[in-house]
């Protein structure tokens, strides 16, 4: 008989509809929280992306090459006109130097590389320094395996020129000078992928300070501060304005960097070769000591900072007077470099002395701590005979005493206080300090025949220079003007000249270690010129025919050296040269050595031409005639000037993708394949296109499935 037992148990073979219901629950959370993650993963992606393409390649520096104090120093910044203002980022412009110095005369060629990394052909353009006293003369482009070869125009023509070509398809290349220390380049159509090599021939002169022989390129711009109320910026537009400089407005700036080797024959022995920019190595290449090839410790360093190299002659081989001269056609050229003459004590004048300290905030960092430590040793050296006073501005302006003071230890004690309290911030309103130092009254208790001296510590990083000169050259009067150039890149230009309207000399101060050295020598040497009232003498009879720059020849001071470019019929062999010291005439005649030659006396005559003229412009000469007279000048010359511009221009376009007003020609429509030009790059549209996938891959599993009756 069957038992049946009472102990029941359900089988749950895992197959029915309950439990299969529940499976499919759960694969559907999981299958949806993967999704968001997907999703949340490919939006962060999108965001980082999107972030990183608004800067610029590998290259980009959130603190501007390292100058985490003061983010208003940089390298030349590449942009190019892309349609799409992501792509606009700032990328970097290699540049590789080459230098040959003979004597006194450096021959520099400087090659800038860069590269569209672009889809497309585009018009480039960027800004770079160079020396203020440097004659530009000549101009070659590379584009892939195109050469063009520039020449000097009218400014004006030469813009109308690179327009057309750029129009047509053709390659061309406009280097401007935007100031005399300050250029740019545009260069049109260039194919996509293309590398573009610029090369830039300039000749310059050897400075000479303090027994050293220097040689100087500047590497690095500081953005001009433009001041609110200037002339210059009233009438200028915003568009204008902002024309001038290329670096983008953002923070983020490329890291452009520099190699530079140089050839150096001084011709005599010479020592103590070094460079207190950057690290070099030398090495000597004739038994003598004479010739020496540099280069830098490092293949490529960072273009952040001006390079400076430094070398002395023994005092035996130093000369009075260093000549060399350049026949071209009917015309002789010389250039005389006068080196000062061995003296005595001297004695001592009392001194009416301004210091005048830039805080604003282009001095952020180690630059106002240079200014402030330059400023303290400065007063350390005044002497009980002399009064003195301390300005500070920024966009204001703060003096220490209502009128000068005489030296005492109050007076000291109450100057240092206020030296500790200065801070770099605001902006660089130059003209009311410098005019309140020209205008100040003195000391009751100084001396009437005491001489006013101002020292002018600053960057320099302004842009209204005219109205500076002019105001110096209207209101100097007797005093003198004395510039101390601070920082990694001051405006070497508005500086010199500033020291020349103001009949002074310029310092430039780069390295914290110099400061005293440097300003101790200054302070040493500006009671009064070894030499003034200097005036230049040839036989009437013989040169009848003469044009000597500058017109009004400086005072020579002690351990500078003092530059004249001459041009004649006949050559010179001998000149009489006359000055006064502090206590009598000086008078002495000069031999020349005619056998002398150099390649370029004739450029760097005219480029002193060139700056006679246009120093005229503050004296009130009519604008008109001077720039017809520059005009002259530079184009007979083939030398950048403010009124000319070095043009290149491709005969023939060459068959490759270009943008034309802003549209891609049809030669460039395989490209619109391989890389869409959207407003997203190709990275962020290959994210969006996966996004779209999870997003529709979402929707379809949440559609209700549908099943037919069999």
């Amino acid at each position: 008989m069957l038992k049946i037992s009472n102990k029941r148990q359900y089988i749950n073979d895992g197959n029915s509809y309950f439990y299969q219901q529940q499976r499919k629950k759960q694969r559907n959370r999981w299958f949806k929280l993967s999704c968001l993650a997907l999703l949340g993963t490919l939006l962060t992606t999108l965001l980082v992306t999107s972030i990183v393409q608004a800067k610029p390649l590998d290259s980009v520096s959130n603190n501007i090459n390292g100058h985490a104090d003061n983010l208003l120093i940089h390298g030349p910044q590449l942009l190019f006109d892309h349609p799409d203002p992501s792509m606009r980022a700032a990328l970097p412009v290699d540049i590789q130097v080459k230098t040959e110095i003979n004597g006194l005369i450096a021959y520099t060629e400087i090659t800038q590389v860069f590269i569209n990394p672009h889809a497309i052909a585009l018009e480039g353009k960027y800004q770079f320094p160079l020396p203020e006293n440097a004659a530009v003369n000549y101009l070659k482009v590379r584009i892939g395996e195109r050469v063009i070869e520039g020449k000097i125009m009218e400014k004006q023509a030469a813009k109308k020129a690179y327009i057309k070509a750029k129009k047509s398809g053709r390659k061309a290349s406009l280097v401007e000078q935007q100031r005399p220390n300050l250029f740019t380049n545009k260069i049109a159509n260039i194919p996509p992928q293309s590398p573009v090599e610029v090369t830039i021939r300039l000749i310059s002169t050897v400075s000479y300070h303090d027994e050293k022989f220097s040689f100087s390129l500047p590497l690095a711009m500081t953005t001009r501060y433009q001041p609110q109320h200037s002339h210059q910026y009233q009438q200028r537009s915003p568009a204008q304005l902002n024309s001038e400089f290329f670096a983008p407005a953002s923070a983020s700036l490329a890291n452009s960097e520099a190699a530079i080797t140089i050839n150096l024959n001084a011709g005599v022995s010479i020592n103590n070769i070094a460079s207190n920019s950057h690290t070099i190595t030398s090495q000597s290449l004739n038994d003598i000591g004479s010739r020496y090839k540099i280069s830098l410790d490092k293949q490529h360093i960072q273009a952040d900072k001006q390079f400076t190299l430094q070398w002395q002659l023994s005092h035996d081989a130093l000369p009075q007077v260093s000549s060399f001269s350049e026949q071209i056609a009917d015309n002789y050229y010389t250039l005389l470099t006068f080196f000062p003459p061995q003296q005595g004590q001297t004695a001592t004048l009392p001194r009416d002395v301004i210091f005048i300290i830039d805080t604003s905030g282009s001095m952020q960092g180690r630059s106002i701590e240079q200014a402030k430590a330059s400023l303290t040793q400065a007063l350390v050296l005044l002497t009980a005979q002399d009064s003195f006073n301390i300005i500070a501005f920024d966009s204001d302006t703060e003096q220490l005493f209502n009128h000068n003071e005489m030296v005492s230890k109050h007076s000291i004690a109450k100057a240092q206080h206020f030296i500790e309290q200065l801070r770099a911030d605001g902006g660089t309103e130059m003209y009311r300090p410098l005019n309140n130092a020209l205008m100040m009254a003195k000391s009751p208790d100084q001396q009437t025949l005491a001489i006013r001296q101002i020292v002018f510590i600053t960057d320099g990083a302004v842009s209204n220079e005219f109205e500076l000169m002019k105001l110096l050259k209207t209101r100097i009067g007797n005093a003198r003007l004395f510039t101390i150039g601070i920082g990694a890149a001051p405006n070497g230009y508005f500086m010199k000249k500033a020291a020349q309207f103001g009949r002074g000399s310029y310092v430039f101060i780069q390295n914290l270690n110099e400061v005293q050295s440097k300003v101790s020598t200054l302070m040493a040497k500006i009671s009064q010129p070894v030499l003034s009232n200097i005036a230049l003498m040839l036989d009437q009879k013989i040169h009848q025919q003469l044009e000597i720059y500058p017109k009004k020849i400086p005072d020579l001071y002690a351990g500078e050296t003092l530059q004249v470019a001459i041009k004649t019929a006949l050559p010179i062999n001998n000149i009489q040269l006359q000055g006064d010291t502090a206590t009598a005439t000086w008078n002495q005649q000069l031999l020349l050595n005619e056998q002398q030659t150099a390649l370029g006396i004739s450029t760097l005559w005219a480029r002193q031409k060139i700056a006679d003229l246009l120093d005229g412009l503050v004296s009130g000469e009519n604008p008109a005639q001077v720039k017809k007279q520059v005009l002259a000048t530079s184009i007979a010359h083939q030398i950048m000037s403010p009124y000319s511009s070095f043009i290149a221009l491709e005969k023939q376009p060459y068959n490759s993708p270009l943008l034309v007003n802003n549209e891609l020609t049809s030669a460039a429509e395989p490209l619109k394949i391989a890389m869409p030009q959207t407003a997203l790059g190709w990275q962020q549209q290959l994210l969006f296109s996966l996004l779209l996938l999870t997003l529709a891959a979402l929707l379809l599993w949440q559609q209700p499935k549908r099943y037919k009756n069999p």
